[in-house]
């Protein structure tokens, strides 16, 4: 009856909400584009990460949110991406698919000031007729309601070798179907903001604290700490907290210096823990390269063969790949 309970209160306020969720991973750190379209392409020319996250597992109905984000770098001071993330509670369903731009502006020392656009279509699926009743027959959940509209995002991203820093707002424009009101809501919008630096604490040690803080009007900030330790280059444990109340584990490491691969774990607290259960995410990343595998920073990043960072048409399509690897 408690877990019962429990999911029905997340189906309300999914349904309250439906027409402003944004995905949220404890991954961050990794697919750091599929919320800011300004983080392409950061560790490698060519990237994908895919990210899958199921909460509370073994309670029916419980929420399910998976991302893939392409990125490809154009030239050294510009890069676009494919981002398509779905969200599942209850019989609420909502997939957004959107095309991101991203421009680097640079300063001294390898550190880039980007600015980052996406525009894209959302889907939310409110499948009624899907919901388990006591009365079969019941009118009110009868139809399926669906609905498309057009969304667009915006972020900022500072990129320095040993830190990053980034801000954004995933969807600017709300369609909520319990109201007529359709457009720019700012009261409405999610905003995003994460940062992360690298502190070498011996030869074969590192320690990678970052922070996701997601806020909205009305609502309470939601933050996310990760502690990642490194350990010889090759593999990391994390431990962290999330504000809703609980701890985060996992672990990641980097194969053959293309993939990645990494797992992470929710264990939550208080008087709710027994009746939601864990929550489990997957990471999985491709970089053709990785020229920086938040391992090794040993490689420079942004230059082309003349050491500036001036575009050189004159050597032509194929020869677009500029990194002094």
């Amino acid at each position: 009856m408690r877990a019962k309970l429990t999911l029905l209160i997340c189906v309300l306020s999914a349904s309250i909400s439906f027409g402003q969720n944004t995905p949220r991973f404890s991954q961050f750190n990794f697919a750091q584009g599929v919320n800011n379209p300004a983080a392409l392409a950061i560790d490698a020319e060519i990237m994908v990460d895919m990210v899958f996250r199921h909460q509370w597992f073994g309670l029916e109905g419980a929420p399910t949110t998976g991302a893939i984000n392409a990125q490809y770098e154009l030239y050294h001071d510009m890069a676009v991406g494919l981002n398509v993330s779905y969200d599942l509670i209850g019989v609420n369903h909502a997939t957004q698919v959107s095309g991101q731009y991203a421009y680097r502006a640079y300063f001294e020392n390898d550190n880039a000031l980007i600015f980052g656009v996406s525009l894209g279509m959302d889907q939310r699926v409110n499948d009624l007729p899907s919901a388990q009743l006591i009365d079969a027959d019941d009118p009110a959940f009868a139809q399926r309601y669906s609905k498309i509209h057009l969304n667009a995002g915006f972020g900022m991203y500072y990129y320095s070798p040993r830190f990053y820093i980034g801000a954004s707002i995933p969807q600017l424009i709300q369609s909520i179907p319990k109201s007529n009101a359709s457009g720019f809501s700012p009261p409405l919008w999610h905003y995003y903001m994460t940062t992360g630096f690298y502190i070498d604490a011996g030869e074969n040690y590192r320690l990678n604290p970052n922070i996701q803080i997601k806020a909205a009007f009305n609502t309470p900030v939601q933050a996310d700490l990760i502690l990642r330790n490194t350990f010889m280059n090759m593999w990391s444990l994390n431990v962290g907290y999330r504000t809703e109340n609980s701890l985060i584990g996992g672990i990641d490491f980097l194969v053959g210096g293309r993939f990645r691969m990494g797992y992470a774990i929710n264990y939550d607290l208080g008087k709710l823990s027994k009746a939601r259960g864990l929550s489990h995410e997957l990471y999985a990343g491709i970089g053709l390269p990785y020229h920086n595998s938040r391992e090794n920073f040993s490689k420079k990043k942004y230059l082309n063969r003349k050491k500036n960072h001036k575009r050189d048409f004159h050597k032509g399509y194929k020869h677009r790949r500029w990194y002094n690897r």
